[in-house]
């Protein structure tokens, strides 16, 4: 799609650098792209309060949004696009919606709507709303069903075959992620498999938070984790690496996760704790073993099979372009 004149708003949390491949691939389609961070602040301290104590930094987040309509109120804009909303204020939505009638407002949720009920009031001021997450797009009238998207630095992994790890696994820390992991990492090591861990916290303060609320840290010690989180290219590096690649998603959401597409992207087999990818149009048993998250057991065949690759109207289907533009050509033929 030709973004050449096009003016977009776009707010996201930021998020491993995503919203800057985002932000790239429509300005370098020709679209003039101002981009704000959802948030005020990404401190440990801000980022939990707008989980957990909205209200408490309701003040800060007023202010930091009053900043951004200043910058903004005078553009027209052709699209407002949001990802997956945390501190964006209801009222700096109602007021765009008041006086900018001309512009498509966009909605894309890569949360499950069980872990952000809060994006709810947000639907009805959006012009098209998408999730990552099909049970979501199947209750919530109001949902179009639309996965998440690899990058074309994991497209450019699917030749390389050179493999240090048969396994790798690279993710933050949450739920019951690091009690599966522990169970999961014994039993390859019995096997003699040979993996890559990086289990990710934002700080030795959510180490101590999770101990103190998380049952599944328990038995968790700080040098488990690691503090700092990997760069992109330090992700893209390891999964070059890696033969395949482990996923556990969050126990409330059946959407595939973005690590998901990047295996998918990679062209890297998958060992995924989410059944729900059976439904998906380039699921092969070949390539993705579904682990049972009460009982986590493998065929060690799986790991002794080559990559059997997919379809290329499939492949593409999950790329940062068609992800894109499905959601602004979808909108602009309206």
């Amino acid at each position: 799609m030709n973004y050449k004149g096009k003016s977009i708003l776009f707010i996201s949390p930021v998020f491993f650098g995503y919203e800057k491949s985002i932000k790239k691939y429509l300005t370098d389609s020709g679209a003039k792209v101002y981009f704000f961070d959802d948030r005020p602040s990404n401190s440990f301290l801000i980022k939990g309060l707008i989980r957990l104590c909205k209200g408490s930094v309701s003040h800060f987040v007023n202010k930091y949004y009053n900043a951004i309509y200043s910058e903004i109120k005078s553009h027209k804009f052709d699209y407002f696009f949001v990802l997956n909303p945390e501190a964006l204020p209801l009222w700096f939505v109602e007021k765009l919606r008041y006086e900018k009638s001309s512009t498509k407002f966009i909605l894309y949720m890569w949360d499950s709507m069980r872990n952000k009920e809060n994006a709810k009031k947000y639907l009805n001021y959006f012009d098209a709303v998408y999730s990552f997450d099909r049970t979501d797009s199947e209750e919530i009238p109001r949902l179009t069903f639309l996965p998440l998207f690899y990058l074309e630095e994991y497209s450019a992994l699917s030749s390389m075959k050179q493999f240090k790890y048969d396994c790798c696994f690279i993710g933050t820390a949450h739920s019951d992620r690091y009690a599966l992991i522990k169970r999961i990492q014994n039993q390859l090591n019995l096997k003699g498999v040979s993996c890559y861990w990086y289990l990710y916290l934002q700080s030795k303060k959510m180490f101590i938070w999770q101990k103190l609320t998380n049952r599944y840290f328990k038995s968790a010690r700080i040098s488990d984790f690691h503090y700092k989180p990997l760069s992109k290219d330090d992700v893209i590096k390891k999964i070059s690496e890696s033969r395949i690649i482990i996923d556990i998603q969050h126990p409330e959401q059946t959407g595939l996760t973005m690590r998901t597409i990047e295996a998918l992207g990679a062209c890297r087999k998958l060992v995924t704790t989410n059944p729900d990818i059976i439904k998906y149009d380039f699921y092969k048993r070949e390539n993705i073993w579904v682990l049972d998250r009460q009982s986590p057991n493998f065929d060690e065949s799986f790991f002794k099979e080559e990559y059997s690759p997919i379809e290329k109207e499939i492949y593409e289907k999950y790329s940062l372009p068609y992800w894109i533009d499905t959601l602004f050509l979808n909108e602009s033929s309206k």
